[in-house]
């Protein structure tokens, strides 16, 4: 489904000209980024570490790991417990601080902000499971007509989507060893 298919099966549901279609997408996308966790939104940088900190990227929404040549664990600010060769680390604002003696750079694994669906620009939630922006922006139009009744049916079913979006992370996730018999593979 591209960008202009989209626009047009919402505007056959909501037979309406008038209504603030775009709104209702950024309204969605606004929620589906802090409900939607999935394999496709990681992202993994390299950031220098300057005066004890780290500045998170514009797109960053949550930690998956922090890694060096040292163990770096997350920490209370007022107390960091800490071994031999470990650094601890807490988020204030947009930074990531850390105590202990880190390395000069460091390499985060996070969880990344999808951008902006546009005629111009999808994203992998868009071009994965176009069903869920069909529900959430559905649900936003149905919000914006104050009917109840429709905002439920879509919550369900944006509901729905979004547990399909959680059973293909799981599936993508799964990794292990393949156990190899004498003469084949099991």
């Amino acid at each position: 489904m591209d960008y202009d298919s989209f626009i047009a099966t919402i505007q056959s549901y909501t037979i309406r000209d008038d209504a603030p279609i775009d709104s209702f997408i950024r309204r969605a996308e606004s929620y589906l980024r802090t409900v939607t966790k999935h394999y496709l939104a990681e992202k993994t940088v390299v950031l220098p570490i300057d005066v004890g900190a780290i500045t998170l990227p514009t797109d960053f929404l949550e930690i998956r790991t922090v890694t060096g040549t040292k163990l770096y664990k997350p920490v209370a600010v007022q107390a960091a417990n800490l071994c031999e060769n470990e650094v601890g680390y807490y988020r204030t604002g947009n930074r990531l601080v850390f105590v202990g003696e880190p390395d000069a750079t460091v390499e985060l694994l996070y969880w990344a902000a999808f951008p902006d669906l546009t005629e111009d620009q999808s994203n992998w939630l868009f071009e994965r499971f176009p069903n869920v922006y069909i529900a959430a922006v559905l649900k936003e139009f149905h919000r914006w007509q104050t009917s109840s009744e429709g905002v439920q049916v879509e919550g369900q079913a944006l509901q729905e989507s979004l547990s399909i979006v959680a059973e293909d992370d799981r599936r993508g996730r799964q990794t292990g060893p393949l156990i190899m018999g004498a003469a084949r593979w099991q």
